[in-house]
């Protein structure tokens, strides 16, 4: 086994001829001999070579009479004559390898007879040609408030003998991929919002043949992939109603590039906007976020209270509002109910409870009442009582009770 760049048909030796007639490169190369007086003989020589290149493989030819050269059984070409040497190239391409070459030597007439080649070299094919490169999703905006990192390459190309096909990207990376085919990326750059975004990655393709490399139009890859609010929010609401259903603004949502999840944890706590509510929902940048929620109820306990405060004490409930840079609480705050009355009522003394009060045998004037007192300030059910341990107070126009004594 010989390779190309020192074959000859001399490589292996063999029976060597000296003809003046013949050129000298026939006379250097030649396996052959002379055989007077016999006509029409076809005599056949092999040899085993090894192409290093793809390419078609081209010869220095000569033969006495006539006569062709066959690799691995498949004709090539016929050779030139004997009286100088003549380039033959094969018509189609091979493959780095072993081969079997054969050349076959036809002598008509009587005289010398013989082949002779030299491989002189091979003409690489085309280089290879491109037909596709793109990324899909591209760009690749993150959608459903989760963020995405993805995108498939997909290329074709078409050569002869193609050695290598690479993909590489601007971050550094490198695949050995084959000629045609999908390549999954996962790991596409964050963007920030108002500083990368979107973010970018650009991808480069080649492939190689003997014939050279061919470079496909580069593709640059946009990822939006930002859902950290940067903004501040509203964490604290005061004075409000009780037991009232309120909207509440924590914010306009900044910072980010994509849809992003805001949810609201409790029963009966929504977060949204512009009427549309719901436990979790995304928001895009530059929408409001806002709270929609039930205020607590008066907060009854008077624990701790003045006995001469005018009101009592505040209701606050906490919502968790959750964001995929973290959570916040919001307090909702229930204002303070009034606890002191303002006895508004005219001086209404000599009245009598009952109409025949005059009957009474006893001093008439220890049953005497107030005027009507309407309890319309407290806001909450308070406790009455009174300086003198013999009075009684009728609510509502009930029953006369006893009262504890201030």
């Amino acid at each position: 086994m010989t390779n190309d760049f020192s074959w000859t048909s001399r490589s292996t030796g063999g029976p060597q001829y000296f003809e003046p007639a013949w050129s000298g490169f026939m006379n250097t190369y030649n396996i052959g001999g002379n055989e007077p007086g016999v006509f029409n003989v076809t005599r056949t020589y092999s040899w085993t070579i090894t192409f290093n290149n793809y390419g078609k493989q081209v010869f220095d030819t000569a033969v006495d009479d006539y006569g062709d050269v066959y690799i691995n059984g498949a004709y090539q070409f016929s050779m030139g004559g004997f009286n100088g040497q003549t380039s033959r190239t094969t018509p189609g391409y091979f493959a780095p390898g072993s081969y079997t070459i054969s050349a076959t030597s036809v002598n008509s007439g009587a005289g010398p007879y013989g082949v002779a080649l030299d491989w002189t070299g091979y003409v690489p094919p085309p280089k290879p040609s491109i037909s596709t490169f793109y990324a899909s999703p591209n760009p690749q905006n993150s959608t459903s408030g989760t963020r995405q990192y993805s995108t498939t390459l997909t290329w074709a190309s078409s050569g002869l003998g193609i050695t290598s096909a690479t993909i590489t990207s601007s971050a550094g990376q490198s695949w050995s991929v084959g000629s045609s085919g999908n390549l999954n990326i996962n790991d596409l750059p964050q963007s920030t919002a108002g500083s990368n975004s979107p973010a970018q990655r650009t991808y480069y393709l080649q492939v190689c043949n003997q014939g050279g490399c061919t470079n496909a139009s580069p593709v640059t890859v946009s990822a939006r992939n930002d859902n950290f609010p940067s903004n501040s929010w509203s964490t604290s609401f005061t004075n409000l109603a009780p037991s009232t259903t309120v909207t509440l603004t924590l914010g306009t949502l900044s910072g980010v590039d994509m849809p992003t999840t805001i949810s609201a944890s409790g029963s009966g706590n929504f977060v949204g906007n512009g009427g549309s509510f719901s436990g979790s929902r995304n928001f895009n940048n530059s929408e409001t976020v806002q709270l929609r929620t039930t205020t607590l109820g008066f907060n009854t306990s008077l624990s701790g209270v003045s006995s001469t405060a005018t009101f009592g004490k505040t209701n606050t409930k906490t919502v968790t509002i959750t964001t995929p840079s973290g959570s916040f609480n919001v307090n909702v705050t229930t204002r303070a109910p009034r606890i002191k009355e303002d006895f508004n009522y005219a001086d209404n003394t000599g009245k009598f409870p009952f109409e025949d009060i005059d009957l009474v045998t006893n001093n008439p004037l220890e049953y005497t009442t107030s005027a009507q007192v309407t309890a319309n300030d407290i806001e909450i059910p308070m406790e009455i009582k009174v300086d003198q341990p013999d009075a009684e107070v009728s609510i509502n126009n009930g029953t006369w009770q006893n009262v504890r004594e201030i």
